[in-house]
């Protein structure tokens, strides 16, 4: 082994002397480790691998790992305990065999540097992510972010769409909370966690099914001064019935869809910006459409990768190499043209993301397919002009019988019904110029504002949230005034012709029917008078 050097616990403003340098040799006797499972300073098994505390304060560390951050941070945690230690530089080998010689490890695999039995319980630091999660679904968090900085590690839960702080911990802390992640608890993931680099991957199956979720993403990005590592959460919602008026369609907008449906090829597009629960009504109005014909049809799907289970379809996913942008779009296009030969009735494609994915979305409908999509875009027009942008023919972009659906959509967070607070008591609390904006467009006597929070709503004063949309079933005029006078025309007529409900308006009802802050509205969909100032409504 080789030569130790003694650290002693300091505190942030003391500067630790120059270590002295000994010679040890622990392996004269069967120390008691204190860094396995279950022990005072138990590790993660990867942890493990390169450091062993032993119970006569010798820090044991791969000769190779010296400056490696979790173990300059475990050196820390140890400091702040003040425990004064020493450290022995050694091989891997050496630290492996003192876990295998330890008293204190009961139950022991020689092949695995974890040094854990399958049947062992999940280590100290699993554990600690497992208990974080289950309070994140318990509170039905679509994300968790860790953001660790150069000062602390925070840990924020989305809620209804709103980011707020969950835990606050050491930087060394969060670094071992990712990096359990990462490496121990993931699967379809780089072999080693580098949190210098971006890197994709997806929690295991048997920490999902522990959490009742249908899956978990993960993606993490080196930042300027740290690490962003975020967990999007995806629900198993098999038992919750999930429908076009639950998720908050209008009637009127709820006979289009259907009129969609019914038509048995065209390509149906739903559009709105990331987190506007595209992926959610797609799932919804699929389950609704398999229902509507007595699952006598064949659903074939493309995703990447199914985020939920739509009885009765058969989904696949997009499998390529996730780091290879252009290997992704040949997969869609691919996946698709592969599709058609597969003998379905309806096709839902995840997303159309580009020129080749949109060519063979348009060449399956001119064949005779119906398709269902998602696109990103900030209303029903832009959709067309999204189309129009990444390279799509307008011949084919203004065909009504090829596009047969438009749908764009925002999510508006709920006000909680027992803790809203009556606009007319607290309009004074407001900007002068909302105030001005509600009394225009609003109905002030059934306005509510979002409460300060109570037990039914976990203190947030929201409780859920619902959708604002557009949905148009486009016509030939329709498409005739996009194609010559632009988007802009295009959405007036709709508007005043077509008797289209813009998310102004949908915003506008629920506002109205008390179930929405005005001041929410505007952050999640539009002013208020949005539709006074680009239609003159």
């Amino acid at each position: 082994m080789g030569a130790v050097e003694r650290v002693t616990a300091s505190s942030p403003s003391t500067m630790v002397p120059p270590p002295t340098v000994a010679k040890v040799s622990p392996m004269k006797k069967a120390a008691r480790v204190m860094t396995g499972v279950g022990c005072e300073y138990a590790l993660p098994p990867e942890h493990r691998a390169m450091m062993c505390l032993t119970d006569d304060h010798v820090l044991h560390v791969s000769t190779s790992h010296t400056t490696n951050p979790y173990v300059l941070g475990f050196m820390e945690r140890l400091s702040r305990n003040k425990v004064i230690f020493k450290v022995n530089k050694c091989a891997l080998m050496d630290i492996k065999a003192l876990y295998l010689n330890s008293p204190s490890i009961q139950v022991l695999n020689s092949s695995n540097l974890g040094l854990e039995s399958h049947k062992e319980k999940l280590t100290y630091r699993q554990d600690d992510v497992v208990k974080l999660l289950r309070d994140a679904v318990e509170l039905k968090a679509s994300d968790v972010h860790y953001i660790i900085g150069d000062q602390h590690c925070s840990i924020k839960f989305r809620v209804d769409g709103e980011l707020t702080l969950y835990q606050e911990h050491l930087v060394s802390h969060g670094e071992e909370l990712c990096a359990t992640i990462y490496q121990s608890m993931c699967d379809v993931a780089d072999p080693v966690y580098n949190p210098n680099r971006s890197q994709d991957a997806r929690l295991k199956r048997d920490f999902v099914r522990q959490l009742g979720l249908f899956s978990a993403r993960i993606a993490t990005r080196p930042t300027a001064n740290g690490i962003l590592m975020v967990l999007r959460l995806l629900y198993d919602r098999r038992e919750e019935k999930t429908s076009l008026d639950i998720l908050g369609f209008l009637p009127e907008q709820n006979a289009i869809i259907r009129r969609m449906w019914q038509r048995t090829t065209g390509i149906n597009i739903f559009s709105g910006p990331t987190g506007s629960g595209k992926s959610t009504t797609l799932e919804a109005v699929m389950s609704e459409l398999l229902a509507e014909f007595n699952y006598t049809i064949h659903l074939l799907t493309f995703e990447n990768p199914p985020e939920y289970v739509i009885a009765g379809a058969n989904q696949t996913p997009i499998q390529c190499d996730m780091d290879d942008d252009e290997a992704i779009s040949r997969e869609w296009a691919r996946s698709i043209a592969n599709g058609m030969r597969l003998d379905p009735d309806v096709m839902m494609v995840g997303e159309i993301r580009d020129l080749a994915s949109a060519k063979a979305s348009f060449r399956a409908a001119m064949t005779g397919h119906g398709l269902w999509t998602t696109l990103h875009a900030n209303d029903v027009t832009t959709i067309l002009e999204r189309l129009r942008d990444i390279g799509v023919d307008i011949s084919l972009l203004t065909d009504p019988s090829l596009i047969t659906g438009l749908i764009n959509q925002n999510l508006m967070r709920k006000v909680c019904p027992k803790c809203r607070r009556p606009y007319l008591d607290h309009k004074s609390s407001l900007a002068e110029d909302l105030v001005e904006r509600i009394e225009k467009t609003c109905q002030v006597e059934n306005v509510f504002l979002r409460g300060i929070g109570c037990d039914d709503c976990n203190g947030t004063g929201i409780s859920g949230r619902i959708i604002g949309a557009e949905v148009v079933m486009p016509t030939k005029r329709f498409m005739q005034v996009f194609k010559n006078e632009g988007k802009n025309e295009a959405r007036e007529y709709w508007v005043k012709e077509m008797q289209g409900i813009t998310k102004n308006q949908h915003m506008i009802r629920w506002i109205n029917a008390g179930l929405v802050d005005p001041l929410l509205g505007e952050r999640n969909v539009c002013a208020l008078d949005e539709d006074l100032i680009t239609l003159g409504l």
